[in-house]
């Protein structure tokens, strides 16, 4: 996923709804067909509508919504190149074909620099030379396939990555090195992770909180291993969290010993690549967050979009709904911990950790698809007028509380996925600012801690970034 680039316009798109037409085209398409344009290198960025174009600028101007008067101006370059460009979900390049592709791709570079190289990757391997990597490689897509379908730009990833992880560890291995994706091998540390899953639910004090996702367990994107391929090693029947963490631990060699197991979790490195190790013995990220406040949307402007923003030490996270209205979930943004997420089962678990209180209110079973399917339109205005000045600091001048029979007539027009997304935010900022401050800021660690896999429940792993 990234922003549209000059060179994209000197082409015709390849996929999406306007495939075959020029880009330049295909921002006029886009805003006489009155579709958004998404302001971020993601697709989770705040959607917009255009008014204009000029092409030899470059300059989209724009208005937040397709009833605003104000209008705004943007170089196309930082727009998000989504389905409708070519990009985004669509085609083989994108989505989760895109992820499949590259984590296959870099269990084959990781086994050459082990087990073929011996060391730093100096030179491209040749297709020969990796296929004897091969060897040692459990990935869901094989190496001709990678090698076909890849983007250029991630062969160099690729060789900067397994360069920092050999350097790291060569040292701390014995014999050859097996590196997983989405193997069977993979699936059998994940099985002991549902056993111990399934005996927390069964206490008298449940430990982990809601769904717990095996990558909020761990969120090693590829498995690197001297164990034989066959040899499952975390098959006894551990009871406890603490107990199979700790085998984890050991594994890797953290605990003394060398690494024979390890999650690695894998990001798009740039210029450099570094290695920063998670929840370590000491768990020396397990660091207060302190809330720091929200917004109704990026700007403050209740309409320009579905979500709502809150700020915790220098990090914000974004609430909204992202599957449609059936999904309402939080996620990290910035830099440092981009994609980061936390579903509303979980959100909903810490709220009654620490508050006392479902989302929503009571103290029962708590039912997310239920409450954004029973979208209250008043409750939603009066929440609105509750905290429209609790907000941050925004310009207020530009986008003053609405009169109620506006805010109304305006929230009915909006789709049932933007009225149940703001819907579960306001209700969230509702039950949320029941809580002491105290409360307030242990909620939005734990939301923090669960987003970056960080959790008591969560398990050692490195991160390549």
């Amino acid at each position: 996923m990234a922003y549209l680039q000059t060179k994209d316009f000197t082409k015709n798109a390849s996929a999406g709804d306007y495939a075959g037409k020029d880009r330049h085209s295909i921002v006029e398409f886009k805003i006489k067909d009155k579709k958004p344009f998404v302001i971020s290198a993601t697709a989770t960025g705040p959607k917009v509508y255009g008014v204009s174009y000029d092409k030899k600028s470059k300059i989209l101007v724009y208005r937040e919504t397709l009833a605003s008067k104000k209008y705004k101006e943007i170089s196309i370059l930082k727009i998000f190149k989504d389905k409708d460009f070519g990009g985004g979900a669509a085609g083989s390049g994108g989505g989760a074909d895109l992820t499949k592709i590259t984590e296959s791709g870099q269990c084959y570079y990781c086994s050459y620099a082990f087990n073929v190289k011996g060391g730093k990757i100096t030179k491209a391997p040749t297709i020969k030379e990796l296929g004897q990597a091969a060897r040692f490689v459990q990935a869901d897509m094989n190496l001709y396939d990678v090698m076909d379908k890849c983007p250029d730009d991630w062969f160099d990833v690729f060789i900067k990555t397994a360069n920092v992880i050999v350097e790291t560890y060569k040292n701390k291995v014995s014999g050859n090195v097996y590196f997983h994706r989405g193997s069977k091998f993979m699936q059998k540390i994940y099985e002991a992770k549902a056993e111990v899953m399934k005996a927390d639910k069964r206490s008298d004090n449940v430990q982990a909180p809601g769904s717990f996702s095996n990558d909020k367990w761990n969120p090693g994107d590829i498995w690197m291993s001297t164990y034989g391929t066959t040899d499952y090693v975390l098959t006894n029947r551990y009871e406890t969290w603490s107990e199979l963490n700790q085998q984890v631990l050991e594994k890797a060699g953290k605990l003394g010993g060398k690494t024979q197991l390890l999650g690695i979790s894998l990001k798009k490195v740039g210029a450099s690549a570094k290695i920063t190790e998670f929840n370590l013995p000491k768990r020396v990220h397990n660091i207060m967050s302190s809330y720091e406040g929200f917004r109704f949307g990026k700007v403050g402007n209740f309409f320009s979009s579905q979500d709502i923003y809150m700020y915790m030490s220098g990090q914000e996270v974004q609430f909204r709904t992202f599957s449609g209205d059936s999904a309402w979930q939080g996620e990290i943004k910035g830099v440092s911990a981009a994609g980061g997420k936390i579903g509303g089962g979980n959100v909903n678990f810490y709220c009654m950790k620490h508050i006392g209180q479902n989302i929503g209110g009571g103290r029962g079973n708590w039912n997310e698809k239920s409450i954004l399917n029973r979208v209250d339109d008043e409750r939603v205005y009066d929440l609105y007028v509750k905290f429209y000045n609790e907000q941050n600091t925004f310009q207020k001048a530009d986008y003053p509380i609405v009169p109620k029979a506006d805010f109304m007539r305006l929230f009915k027009e909006q789709s049932s996925n933007f009225r149940a997304s703001k819907y579960m935010c306001m209700l969230f900022l509702e039950t949320f600012y029941k809580g002491t401050r105290t409360q307030r800021n242990k909620v939005v660690t734990e939301m923090i801690r669960y987003a970056a896999s960080n959790t008591d429940q969560s398990s050692y792993f490195i991160k390549v970034s």
